[in-house]
């Protein structure tokens, strides 16, 4: 099974990733049903917390040190395009350029031979990039059947405290995961990564397509 572990390289293909919800969202999803029927996304995958954006540089040059590292195959780094997904893909790049790894001109593109490289972009996780994060996709995925209208009152809920109690949302798109997490009595104070490993995501959903072919062109 795909696990987490930093402290060693045990896998040919490494995906490196933005923080430990990041991390449990992509293990959960490598070792789930809807890719059970080729045994490499489980077997193969090493998925790396490299914690913050900041972290990325160091992480890799520490990687690059490890025993082992000439044997991996592929690298993968996935982060949030936040506010500014022109700027995460520069700040990806130099990354790569001063680690003297492969620089692929676009997300969603291999690029490079032993390893060959790749980076994705959360929500997309696609050659088409727009601004949000890991949050935004998981509020996309959700398992359960009116997920979509049980957003749309929370939407109504918080638009309410905002005009009445002039309560502002600078990160409207956690608030309204963990909001929703908080009205469902399976994922009520769960962290992502842990509403992840309960169910709370449709791993079989479209919009996990762009990640789960892109994964498929490496094995």
């Amino acid at each position: 099974m795909a696990r987490k572990t930093n402290n060693s390289i045990r896998k040919k293909h490494l995906i490196l990733c933005e923080g430990r919800d990041a991390e449990e969202v992509l293990i959960t999803y490598l070792n789930s049903d809807a890719l059970s029927n080729v045994s490499a996304f489980s077997n193969d995958f090493q998925v790396m917390d490299f914690g913050g954006i900041t972290d990325l540089t160091n992480f890799i040059r520490t990687l690059q040190n490890m025993e082992g590292f000439d044997r991996v195959e592929s690298l993968l780094i996935i982060r949030d395009a936040e506010r500014d997904s022109k700027k995460a893909i520069a700040d990806i790049k130099s990354t790569l350029r001063n680690c003297n790894l492969a620089i692929p001109d676009t997300p969603h593109c291999w690029y490079g031979h032993v390893p060959k490289v790749g980076y994705l972009l959360f929500p997309t996780c696609d050659t088409f990039v727009q601004v949000g994060t890991l949050e935004d996709l998981c509020l996309s995925i959700l398992s359960e059947e009116n997920s979509s209208n049980i957003l749309y009152e929370i939407r109504g809920f918080m638009n309410n405290l905002e005009n009445k109690y002039n309560r502002s949302y600078p990160h409207e798109f956690k608030t309204k995961l963990h909001t929703y997490f908080s009205v469902t009595d399976e994922y009520v104070s769960l962290k992502i990564g842990e509403a992840a490993k309960a169910g709370a995501f449709n791993w079989n959903s479209n919009k996990l397509l762009p990640l789960k072919n892109f994964l498929s062109e490496i094995i």
